[in-house]
């Protein structure tokens, strides 16, 4: 079923309007003769912020327009204005020439236009259907706006509504087509980049090699599949159980020759053993012909020489060598002593050891013979 919506009569609807707006620089709330005059949403507007103003002096006003500029404006505009009352009639005066144009924004909202030059006012009603609280289907204010110099888009308002319901469908399918070539300009556009992208791969595939294929490999024959593994588990029988405690790798061999004068030590004693062992033997065959030359006085402990030269020789001999054998040892233990430290130096830099970690391994040790010694 058609709605039916009848034109708006200017001359009905704008002198309530105009006879309510001087009233705003008398009281901050709106008289209660403006509300059902306004479109639902903009009639919530006003009794909201009205009664939550910030300052008493704040008008209404300015609520009937949702821009603040223009809002501005309009209070300048009916601040200069006069709203004066006909002697007779009661009512305001209005121009004859009072226009009248049309919006149809979508199948739901119709606007009209109403423009006042007198008051240099423009008027915008908004057709609602089923606003009850305002007295039913009727046209309420939706916005007041100051007229200014700008030229409206004009094409939208029309001076009937059925020019304005046709000139909504035109609008509606001239913005399909224009979504439709858009899409279409979109699909093409994109299938000219995928084009662009395969000839760009294209030429990947038109490149000659320039390096042999790398071949695959053979598979390997079952024998020698079996053979690496038979390799690979066989690896598991050289590994030490965590639970073992003989580990082979912990026995130490004994001391052998090295080239690093390891067995300096072990030489130097054995020489000097074989020494004393060739001094005992030679003191055991003087022994009988120094008794029987000496008399009761064998049984002194003070050595005599079994001779004159060796008395006068022999004493200068055995101290020079004694020298020459304590100082020979002397310096092999600190040779033996010096290579022990650097063996055991290299064995903690294998295992990962720090140098400050060996140092410190080294100094506590050290101290602990400080602690044996007292």
């Amino acid at each position: 079923m058609v709605e039916l919506i009848p034109p708006p009569d200017p001359r009905t609807l704008l002198p309530p309007l105009l006879a309510c707006l001087p009233t705003a620089f008398v009281s901050p709330q709106p008289p209660p003769a403006l509300l059902p005059l306004l479109s639902p949403i903009l009639r919530q507007r006003v009794q909201i912020l009205s009664s939550v103003a910030a300052s008493p002096t704040d008008s209404w006003l300015r609520l009937l327009c949702w821009d603040a500029g223009q809002a501005e404006r309009l209070q300048e505009l009916v601040d200069g204005a006069s709203f004066e009352p006909h002697p007779v009639s009661g009512e305001i005066d209005l121009p004859d020439d009072l226009p009248v144009r049309y919006n149809r924004v979508d199948e739901e909202t119709l606007r009209s236009r109403v423009l006042v030059s007198h008051y240099s006012l423009k008027v915008l009603y908004l057709w609602c259907p089923d606003d009850e609280e305002g007295g039913g289907p009727a046209w309420r204010l939706a916005e007041l706006l100051p007229q200014t110099g700008d030229v409206e888009d004009e094409q939208d308002w029309l001076a009937s509504i059925g020019e304005a319901n046709a000139h909504q469908k035109e609008q509606l399918l001239e913005d399909a087509l224009n979504a439709a070539e858009a899409d279409q300009h979109a699909e093409a556009q994109k299938e000219e980049d995928g084009d662009d992208d395969d000839d760009y791969w294209a030429q990947y595939d038109a490149t000659p090699d320039r390096t042999p294929a790398v071949k695959t490999p053979a598979p390997k024959p079952v024998s020698s599949l079996q053979q690496a593994e038979s390799d690979y588990f066989s690896r598991y029988g050289d590994v030490q159980p965590a639970l073992d405690n003989h580990d082979p790798e912990e026995e130490q061999p004994e001391l052998g020759p090295s080239s690093l004068n390891g067995d300096l030590l072990a030489r130097l004693l054995g020489r000097q053993v074989k020494g004393e062992e060739a001094e005992k033997t030679t003191d055991a065959a003087d022994a009988p012909a120094s008794a029987a030359t000496n008399g009761n006085h064998a049984g002194l402990s003070h050595p005599r020489p079994s001779s004159i030269s060796s008395a006068s020789s022999d004493p200068v001999a055995r101290l020079e060598q004694e020298a020459e054998n304590q100082s020979t040892c002397e310096v092999g233990v600190k040779q033996h002593i010096s290579s022990s430290v650097k063996g055991l130096f290299r064995l903690a830099k294998a295992m990962g050891i720090s140098r400050s970690e060996f140092q410190s391994l080294v100094q506590t040790e050290l101290e602990l013979l400080n602690v044996s010694d007292e």
